[in-house]
């Protein structure tokens, strides 16, 4: 009976693992959806309750509410035009709250040339009430 509950909570916290997991490649799939789209205010809702710390090129600043992230972002889509973004690694690392990192590779040129560059994009995201939200986006040259 004792080994029989063990399994039990086991498989449960497995099963958990793997929702959450899937709840974060999903987000993964919006953020990378609308950084396709350079929609800063698609990614600045998905930004976490406590602000967000974002480097895009123009220095490290945050963390920022929602508003503010979507001013930041803007800057960085209105000099270039994307031409691929593709969602990479998405690991859950644990901790409380609950702490995960994503890595979206982004294939884009400036605009009024034929020469792309390729950077990746690293977020950093934490588990809050209603799901997970981002709390650092950084680009990585």
């Amino acid at each position: 009976m004792k080994r029989a509950l063990v399994l039990a909570f086991a498989l449960l916290a497995a099963g958990a693992v793997r929702v959450r997991a899937q709840e974060l490649e999903q987000v993964l799939d919006r953020f990378a959806s609308a950084w396709a789209r350079g929609d800063a205010a698609a990614i600045a809702s998905l930004v976490s309750r406590t602000g967000i710390s974002i480097d895009v090129g123009f220095g490290a600043v945050g963390p920022l509410p929602e508003r503010q992230a979507a001013a930041v972002l803007r800057r960085a889509f209105d000099d270039r035009e994307t031409t691929v973004v593709r969602a990479g690694l998405a690991q859950v690392v644990g901790g409380s709250p609950l702490r995960a990192f994503g890595e979206i590779v982004w294939t884009a040129r400036s605009r009024g040339t034929t020469e792309n560059e390729h950077a990746t994009i690293f977020l950093a995201l934490v588990r809050e009430r209603d799901g997970w939200r981002i709390n650092q986006i950084r680009l990585l040259r």
